[in-house]
Formats: structure tokens, sequence, C-alpha cells
């Protein structure tokens, strides 16, 4: 053996680089066509991070000896190093061409494959490793891994599991696992292997990071935050944890803390839209209109197709009242309602054309409502308008709204449908909210009277006289909507103390199914005796409508009862969070949809007794015969 080449090796076996460097030089100084010397020192530089004088040296010894599969999988090595996947690959099948059993071969080429996101051939390529290699771990842990990015989870489980088993405590298995449960739905038991995988490694990033996105997604948000802290803590320059921060933090109402974990992450990725999105939300959630609407437009130049980032702009310029730019805009809603229902599935008949406002007068117009039973009490009054410019109009409504609908369908000579039945033949078809769209509608020119419902003539002889109390004087109370992300529809019972407290005024609770909590607290008022609660009489929005209409008035929060009251007239104080809905606009105590109605506004977040004392106080001023 040459003995520079003797020395090099030695030296470089025992990590003696420097010495090894210098000494493989020597030997090809002495033997230009030196193989093993050009090989090794190659090898060398790829240890050392040198990728393209690896790739180059072990290149100088592949064509001198091209047979040898050793060298065709070290330069595979290098070329995959430099992102040079394609060339990878070439070598490393070289390599296989040459050894049908080494595999190592199989292993490396099953990475290359998942680097270049050709996830099957990885699968297969570890599959071969491991019938080579039955305890190898690492096999097991990134076959999971190309099995997970094919969607095939559970055999990701299996894969994980099995190198959990050869090598208990492994880190990147646990947390892969974890990734892979998750993946399912199996989120508490995904929680456990991310950590475990901590346990062993108390400083993988990864694993906080993952945490934190599954304890967010489960809705625990503290707990979510404090995940992306520790990740922040070993990285603080993580711009997709400062983005779970911040929506972990937001999800808790702390928007402007939210705000500063956004910026941070923008201005360390300027690119990261889903951060300009959560920029926009929290702006939006604090009445910076404008600052919202700039994060939005800058998530959208990135990320055109971002739905939830156009839906967002829109309700931003609905709530400024521009309807000329947030109308249009906020037909996103649909994609995002279709993307979440998953599409049609098998043979469906084709849909009508969809209806634009222009004059139809031989053909038939499907209006869907599409959202939830406030929205279609609201947006009923643009109906009639489409029955003008059309032949006819079939209405689908809530198999709970039906009955009050229906007769109030007649004299409009429209016909009523049950959603979520066969849909009637039609020619056309508008979603209902699309309708002030449709029809060119402007925040001066919305349709509606005073009141445009009325209570069907049966269900007005069920109640007649049929609700009790002693007082002159009866409100209607409800104070809890559904609860949806980031927005609290709801007022803990306990909180409504000042108005039971009013003398002379029965109180009928008007939402249905009270919880049991709901049901101690109103238990405990001195006042209880006037706290009547009607859920157990109640069956459909007929039934509602009738009592709200024997009412004096109706306190509320933003929900379906709010705009049955408004609908039919009646004194309204809705109480409302401080970044309410778009339909109630901003700095106004009036709605243009309901000329009763009276806005009353969390002056900050989560301000709800400001909210009750301000309308207890009107209340007493406004209703003086009780």
């Amino acid at each position: 053996m040459d003995p520079f080449f003797a020395r090099a090796y030695a030296a470089h076996r025992d990590g003696r680089l420097a010495d090894a460097e210098r000494d493989y030089r020597a030997a090809i100084d002495a033997d230009p066509v030196h193989t093993d010397a050009l090989h090794l020192l190659g090898v060398l530089r790829h240890q050392q991070g040198r990728h393209e004088e690896a790739a180059d040296l072990v290149g100088r010894a592949v064509a001198l000896r091209p047979n040898d599969a050793g060298l065709q999988l070290n330069l595979g090595n290098a070329l995959k190093a430099m992102g040079k996947l394609d060339g990878a690959i070439e070598r490393f099948r070289n390599a296989l061409s040459l050894a049908p059993d080494f595999g190592l071969a199989h292993y490396n080429l099953g990475n290359a494959y998942a680097l270049a996101g050709r996830h099957e051939d990885a699968v297969l390529a570890f599959e071969r490793s491991l019938r080579l290699q039955p305890n190898d771990a690492s096999i097991y842990n990134n076959l999971g891994n190309a099995l997970h990015a094919l969607g095939r989870s559970e055999e990701a489980i299996a894969a994980f599991s099995q190198a959990l088993a050869l090598r208990p405590g492994h880190a990147g298995a646990h947390n892969n696992l974890g990734m892979a449960l998750a993946a399912l739905g199996r989120a508490d038991e995904a929680i456990e292997q991310f950590r475990a995988a901590l346990t062993a490694q108390p400083g993988y990033v990864a694993a906080h990071f993952n945490l934190g996105n599954t304890l967010d997604a489960v809705g625990r948000h503290a707990e979510a935050g404090a995940a992306f802290e520790a990740a922040l803590a070993l990285q603080s320059q993580f711009p997709p944890a400062l983005l779970g921060l911040g929506n972990a933090l937001a999800a808790q109402g702390r928007h402007a803390d939210a705000i500063s974990r956004y910026e941070r992450a923008v201005g360390l990725d300027p690119q990261l839209a889903l951060a300009w999105l959560g920029l926009g939300n929290a702006h939006h959630a604090l009445g910076a209109h404008d600052a919202a609407l700039r994060a939005f437009d800058q998530a959208l130049r990135l990320r055109p197709e971002l739905a939830s980032a156009q839906l967002n702009r829109a309700l931003t310029l609905l709530t400024l009242g521009d309807f000329a730019r947030g109308l249009p805009a906020y037909e996103s809603r649909l994609a995002i309602a279709a993307a979440a229902a998953g599409g049609p599935i098998g043979t469906v008949a084709p849909a009508p054309m969809r209806w634009r406002g222009e004059p139809a007068p031989e053909r038939t117009l499907l209006i869907d409502a599409e959202q939830g039973f406030g929205d279609t009490l609201q947006f009923l009054r643009f109906v009639p308008l489409a029955r003008e410019r059309v032949g006819r109009v079939v209405l689908t409504v809530q198999r709970e709204l039906e009955p009050l609908v229906a007769p109030l369908a007649k004299t409009w000579r429209i016909a009523v449908a049950v959603a979520g039945q066969t849909p009637p033949q039609a020619d056309l078809c508008c979603p209902l909210l699309s309708l002030p769209l449709a029809l060119g509608a402007t925040l001066d020119t919305l349709p509606g009277p005073s009141r445009y419902l009325e209570v069907p003539a049966a269900y007005r002889r069920r109640w007649r006289g049929s609700l009790g109390g002693h007082a002159k004087v009866k409100v209607g109370l409800a104070w809890s909507g559904r609860i949806q992300a980031q927005e609290n529809r709801a007022i803990p019972a306990s909180m409504l103390a000042p108005l039971f407290a009013l003398a002379g005024i029965d109180w009928l609770v008007l939402q249905p199914n009270l919880t049991d909590d709901d049901r101690r607290v109103l238990d405990t008022f001195a006042r209880t005796a006037s706290i009547h609660r009607l859920d157990s009489r109640i069956g459909d929005f007929a039934d509602t409508a009738a009592v709200v209409d024997r009412l004096d008035a109706i306190v509320s929060i933003d929900t379906s009862i709010a705009h049955l009251a408004g609908a039919l007239g009646k004194p309204l104080w809705l109480m409302l969070p401080f970044a309410a809905d778009w339909r109630w606009f901003t700095n106004t105590d009036r709605s243009p949809w309901y000329p009763s109605a009276r806005l009353v506004r969390q002056p900050s977040p989560g301000q709800w007794e400001h909210v009750v004392d301000t309308v207890a106080q009107a209340l007493a001023r406004e209703l003086p015969d009780r």
C-alpha cells in the first residue's frame, strides 16, 4: 500500500482530518490516478460539507473504476447533498445494478426518492432495503415517512411502531408516529408521542412545534402556546412557530400579543402568507380595519388562491359598509363551504346555471338557504325582489324555519322546500346570501320595512294567553349563540344579574337547550320567580315568533333570536362583542337591517359587564310602565 495513502487512511479512520487530507493529497500528487485516494478525499470533503469538491473527486474515481458500487454510492451521496437528486438517483441505481443486494444503496435511493417527492418509489426502495437489513430502525422510520406522505397513515403507524420496537426511545420515530396519528384525528395519542419524543430529546424543535400544532387543533390553546414558546426558545428565528404562537394567542383572545408574533414571523419570512392572514385577522378583531385590509391584501399577493384571506378581506370590507368591493369578494365563502363538504360524491345531475340578477321571466330560480337560521331570517327580505325578475322562485329553508316561512311565501308567490331534500328542478340557482350581489344592493338601499315577517295564524292562536307572569312588561332573553372560532357569542348566565334585578319585568327565556349550568345559575337569582323558561314548549321558529310577537321587547346576543325579533319589528337590544359580525357594521348603535334594534357593543374585547349594565340602564329608562 502507498505509504501516503496508508497514513491518510489511518488518520481519516481516527478522525484526524487535516492529517488525512495532507496525505491523501500527497498520494494523489504522486499518482494522479490513485483511485482510492481520490475517492476517500472526496468522502472527507463530503464529511466537511464541501459537497461540490466531493462530487468532483469521487467522480474522478468513478471514471477510473466505473464498476465499483461503493464509489457509485458515494458519488450519489455527494450529488444528493448538492440537491442534484436526479443525478444522485442515477448513481444509486448504478450501484444497485452492480450490487443488487447492496442494502445501503437501496436505503439511500429511498431517501433520494423521498426528497424528490417520489414517495411510491421511496416505499419500494425502503422495503427492498429492509429485506436485506430487517433490524434497522432508521429504515422503518423513513419508510413510515414515505407512507405518511402518501396518506397511508395506518401503514405508516405500523412502520414507526416497528422502528420503536427495534430502538426504544427513538425520538424521530416518536415524533413521526405522532404526525401519523394526528393525521387520523387521534390527537390524544399523537400528543403522547410528541411528549415521548421530547422526553428522549428535550431539544427536539420539530417535536415541540408539532405538539403545539396538535394541541392548538384540539382547542388546548394555552398549552399550544407553551409548546411553541419552547420551540422558539431553542430556535428563535423559526417563522412557522411564531405563526403557530400567534394563532394560539389569537384563539385565547390575546390579539395584541398575537400581532407582535405575526409581525416577527413576516419580518423573518415575508413570503409566509398564513402569517399575513393571521395578522389581518388580529387587526380585524381589534377594530383596526385598514391595517387588516393591508395584511389580507399582502396574503393574497403571495397566495391569490387563499380562500380564507379572500373571505376575511370580504368580511372586513362589509364591516366598513363597502358593498361594492365586499359583496363580490364575499362569494369566496362558497368555495370554502364546498371544500368543507368534500364536493359531490358519485354521479349528480348538472347544477342549474348561476343567476346573476338578469331578468328571466320564463325561468325558475332556486334560492338556497346556505348558512344558519339567523342568516336565512335576515336575507329573506331579498327574495321578493328576486321574484320580480324571474318567472318562478323556489326557496329552500331549514326544516325548523319552514312552518314560519311557508305562509309568508304564499303571499310572495314563491314555493318553499326543505333544505337537504332532493332539490326541486330549476333553470337558475342563487345562494340566499348572494342575492344582495345579484340585486345590486348597497348599504343605502338595503330593503326591508320595520316588519317583514308575520306569525302564522295557527301559532298565534296556540300561544294566545299562554305566557305566564304577572308583570306588565314582558321581555324575551337569549344570551348564548353558536360559538365560532375566535368569536365568542355567549355571555355567562351569571353576568345577567343587572337585568334580573329590574323590578316589574317578566323575563321569557327564548333560547332552546339550556345547559345544566344555566339552569342552576338562573335558580340562584333573587327574582327567579320572574324568569320563565319556555325551551320545552317551543317546537320550531313559528312557536318562537308567536312568543316574540307577544313581548314588549327582546334582549339578545347575536343569534337567530335577534334576527327574528328584528324581522318582526320588535324593540331589540342586541348585545355585541367588540369585533361583531360584519352585518352590524362598526361605530353605530343603529342597524339599517332592523330599525327597531339598538346595538350595544363591548368597549373592548371581553367586556360583557359593560354591555349588560348598559342594556339594564336603557330598559330602566325606556320601559317605564313596569
